[in-house]
């Protein structure tokens, strides 16, 4: 071996011995707790706090490996001179070993151990804001910081003096740590907070388990606490800002606050890189459950500056009904069977501009909802567009209960009516102003079968678009019992009342079934066609109701309408014509006609003006092979009124059936009144002109007889009675005493 190797190696074994005496010397040279005076001072000096070490510190050294061993006991840090009362901080124990020979050799920083143990931190911010961290933190600038370069890929050479970390575990036990905002009038506090990790080296997975215990109050109720225990596995880069969280299982359960059971269980589960070197953040798994409930999603984040996020969100079929129920919450549906079934998901994009919901799923009991979503314009004036297909969807099932039955409570009594102008001041508004003014949209809706207020349509097409207060419905179709509807309409927000345009035309719809399906009852039959053109303003309905002007045409085939009943009214008075007690007659005319057959008739058309709420209508005509109708009327749709004076023609062939008894007024025309509320209607003939004509015709025959006319032979036949003529007579003797 050549000598100056031999020198070499006898200079290392030289150095080598030399090191291992310092380092078995050193603990045995100098006691670190001469120290602790010097370094309270100085802490004093440069915070004001006061430190106080009352446990012992200690350094060991292990002459195998050279591994230096540092603990320290009991350490409290007072507050703030602002804080007097308040200890910062207090740690029971603290102990961290090191090998010296690999930091020395290859600049690796090797632990191994480090535990920590009974920390306390107390934070506190008084009502001004000031706290007792403000003289640790030091005051914020004055100008901002310079904007930090931009992340780079590491240069060999560069950065930490450290070419590795190895740490041998991590104890971390009983950590406390409390925020006081006195400001705020809120607490938060982190207690028994435990860590126990495992061998952690670059690039290489290590065990992590912690628990913890977390409350909140805001001092307004009853304070919310949490306990959560936790697991993964985790891997480091430091040198690139690179870790993966793999497996992380959570366990918690809350308990407190407005909660309505008294703990709420759940778990999360996920897989993460994050590669904040990079910019880039990847939740790779994450599922949440509760019970039944769960949700699973993944998520991926580029820019952190500015970032773009997609992700997907998927809710496994479950009962939001007894999700609701196992929490204390009674749904406020009347329908037991709304709400028993649910699955949602999304697919998302997200920059600073723009949100896409590229995918929209969601099943409800037996709807099936699909589509598209989008919200633009982000960072200013954001705009919506919305493209969504319902296979069915049944809005009856989903209607609420009185409030009385939510709360569990009988139903109160009804009150005695207000004033119209006072119901009118109370009345809620239907057309939300504000929201609309600030709403840019557009929509495009279908659905395929549609139960609404008890009425069933089809087919289903809308769309509608809104921009600054002016919204536009342009077409609505959709099919409707046998028939189709269609509507655009214009609905304009910006000034202080607003106002309505509304065009609708219906085409072939059977109006026995659809009045059923709403009222269960058949009021009116026939396969209707009504064209209606309206504008109105208000807030309220009853504003939009009497504000209403416009045109409509109605044409109404086959059709029956159950409350009118013409010939039986007619023949009634027919009947009554004879009575001798005048006041029945009349009485029992006035009356409403609950009895008898529907009219029917083959068509019935009319058009009309709606000015201020009332529909004019001049020219009503409706015809049947029993009879013919004409007449002129008002609607009053504001107070719910009807007001008809019609024109009865019978046709000859009225007394095919022989029972109505009316086959003598088939060539006289019956003046028909038809009044009252849409609840109660009053219908009566007219039958005075019918009565004059008779006495008119008994007149002159009695005047005849009086003047000495021809009088009847004996053994001629008896003219028969005539109750007109009776009426008359009756009257007669009375003018002229005989």
């Amino acid at each position: 071996m050549p000598k100056a190797v031999k020198w070499i190696i006898g200079i290392f074994a030289v150095l080598a011995g030399l090191l291992i005496i310092i380092a078995f010397s050193l603990p045995r040279l100098i006691d670190p707790n001469d120290y602790k005076g010097t370094i309270a001072r100085k802490v004093q000096e440069q915070t004001g706090r006061e430190l106080s070490i009352p446990g012992d510190i200690k350094l060991d050294v292990s002459l195998l490996d050279l591994q230096t061993m540092f603990s320290l006991g009991d350490v409290k840090l007072s507050s703030s001179p602002d804080f007097p009362d308040t200890e910062f901080f207090s740690s029971r124990q603290v102990q961290i070993g090191l090998a010296l020979w690999p930091l020395i050799s290859k600049k690796e920083l090797r632990v191994s151990n480090i535990h920590l143990e009974g920390v306390n931190v107390n934070l506190v911010r008084n009502e001004d804001g000031s706290s007792n961290w403000d003289d640790l933190t030091g005051k914020p600038e004055a100008e901002p910081p310079a904007r930090e370069p931009e992340a780079r890929p590491p240069v060999k050479g560069e950065g930490t003096s450290l070419a590795g970390l190895d740490i041998g575990g991590v104890l971390i036990k009983d950590i406390n740590v409390s925020l006081e905002d006195r400001q705020a009038g809120r607490t938060v506090r982190l207690s028994d907070f435990n860590l126990d990790a495992g061998h952690i080296r670059k690039d290489a997975a290590f065990p992590l388990a912690a628990d913890f215990a977390l409350l909140l109050d805001d001092g307004k109720g009853k304070p919310l606490s949490a306990r959560i225990d936790a697991e993964t596995g985790l891997t480091l880069n430091l040198e690139r800002q690179h870790f993966l969280v793999d497996g992380l299982t959570v366990d918690g359960v809350l308990q407190g606050g407005a909660l309505p059971v008294p703990e709420l269980p759940f778990t999360l589960a996920a897989d993460l890189d994050l590669d904040l070197g990079g910019q880039k953040i990847e939740v790779k798994k994450l599922v949440f459950s509760q019970e039944d409930l769960r949700l699973d999603a993944a998520l991926r984040v580029d820019g952190l500056a500015a970032p773009n996020v997609s992700g997907t969100v998927n809710i496994a079929p479950f009962s939001p009904r007894a999700r609701a129920e196992s929490l204390g919450f009674a749904l406020p549906f009347e329908d037991p069977r709304s709400l028993t079934s649910m699955t949602a998901g999304i697919d998302f994009t997200l920059d600073p501009s723009k949100l896409t919901l590229s995918r929209l799923l969601l099943n409800l009991d037996q709807s099936t909802v699909e589509g598209t979503a989008a919200v633009t314009g982000l960072a200013g004036k954001p705009a919506y567009e919305l493209a969504v297909h319902v296979d069915q969807i049944d809005l009856d099932s989903y209607k609420m209960k009185k409030a009385a039955e939510t709360a569990g409570q009988s139903t109160p009594p009804p009150a005695a009516p207000a004033a119209a102008p006072a119901a009118a001041a109370t009345e809620p508004p239907l057309i939300p102003v504000e929201m609309l003014r600030g709403l840019n949209f557009t929509a495009d809706i279908r659905i395929d079968t549609l139960r609404a207020a008890k009425m069933n349509l089809a087919d289903i097409a809308l769309k509608a678009s809104g921009r600054d207060g002016l919204v536009k419905l342009e077409p609505l179709s959709a099919g409707l019992y046998g028939g189709t509807i269609n509507v655009s309409a214009d609905l304009d927000s910006r000034p202080a009342v607003p106002t309505v345009r509304v065009a609708k035309n219906l085409q072939g719809v059977q109006l026995g079934p659809m009045l059923r399906d709403m009222t269960g009852k058949e009021e009116i039959k026939g396969r209707a066609d009504i064209t209606a053109d309206i504008t109105t303003r208000g807030l309220t309905r009853q504003e939009l109701t009497r504000n209403a002007n416009g045109t409509m045409n109605l044409a109404l085939a086959d059709g029956e309408i159950a409350k009118l009943k013409i010939i039986d009214t007619i023949r009634t008075a027919r009947t009554l014509i004879g009575s001798k007690d005048i006041g029945a007659v009349l009485q029992q005319q006035a009356a409403p006609q609950t009895s008898g057959r529907p009219t029917s008739f083959a068509a019935l058309t009319g058009s009309g003006v709606i000015t201020n709420g009332v529909f004019h209508n001049n020219d009503l005509v409706a015809e049947s092979e029993l009879m013919k109708a004409t007449g002129k009327g008002t609607v009053d749709l504001v107070n719910e009124r009807i007001d008809y004076l019609l024109t009865i023609y019978l046709a000859k062939a009225i007394d095919r059936d022989q029972e109505t008894g009316l086959v003598d007024l088939a060539d006289t025309p019956i003046p028909y009144r038809v009044k009252g509320t849409f609840d109660n209607i009053e219908q009566t003939a007219v039958l005075e002109e019918i009565v004059k004509t008779g006495a008119k015709k008994a007149l002159l025959r009695e005047l005849e007889k009086q003047l000495g006319g021809d009088k009847p032979e004996e053994g001629a036949k008896k003219e028969p009675t005539d109750p007109a003529r009776d009426l008359i007579n009756r009257g007669l003797k009375g003018i002229f005493g005989k």
